[in-house]
């Protein structure tokens, strides 16, 4: 069967689908990477990352989006995730769907992340009928919030996030968002 049968979307340069068994070892070491995760608590345990991956296949089947498994279409490898996920914490903003990114540091300052999430607000918006997607990261990974703005999001409020509260490092978090 050919690869991309296989793709729920895809943009220019990058395939979205649903994650397989094979993806788990190689999502393994992305989030396993310390410079990955460095606006994070901790690297992800090998079990964090095979639990991730099982609800990301279980919200995919019952709505048809998830934190989606993105190759890389011109050798069809595993680059991480892009795409969308419910908010599961109280918040001012909650309930809502996000859309966010992890990618290998190989696959860093190539315009992956921002080509792949316009892709993935389209389908938001035109496919899924979304009437709004945010986006969080704490105020200090400035580079997260730069794909923000290029995807055209705008700043709706800054919040301590609840899972960071103590982390005088992390938790001051901003909420971006498109309508």
């Amino acid at each position: 069967m050919e690869l991309s049968q296989e793709y729920v979307f895809k943009s220019e340069r990058l395939g979205f689908r649903n994650w397989i068994d094979s993806d788990i070892v190689k999502m393994i070491a992305i989030s396993g990477d310390q410079r990955v995760m460095e606006f994070f608590p901790a690297t992800a345990t090998p079990i964090q990352t095979k639990t991730f991956i099982q609800r990301m296949q279980e919200l995919f089947e019952r709505e048809g989006f998830c934190y989606f498994a993105v190759d890389s279409l011109e050798d069809a490898k595993l680059i991480g995730f892009i795409g969308l996920n419910e908010v599961n914490y109280e918040a001012d903003f909650s309930p809502a769907i996000d859309i966010g990114w992890r990618l290998g540091v190989d696959y860093w300052n190539k315009g992956y992340a921002t080509e792949g999430a316009k892709r993935c607000l389209e389908f938001a918006f035109e496919t899924l009928k979304l009437k709004e997607v945010i986006a969080t990261a704490p105020a200090i990974n400035l580079k997260s919030i730069a794909v923000m703005k290029k995807i055209g999001m705008q700043l709706k409020t800054p919040f301590k996030h609840p899972r960071l509260i103590g982390n005088s490092r992390l938790e001051n978090c901003v909420c971006y968002a498109i309508r």
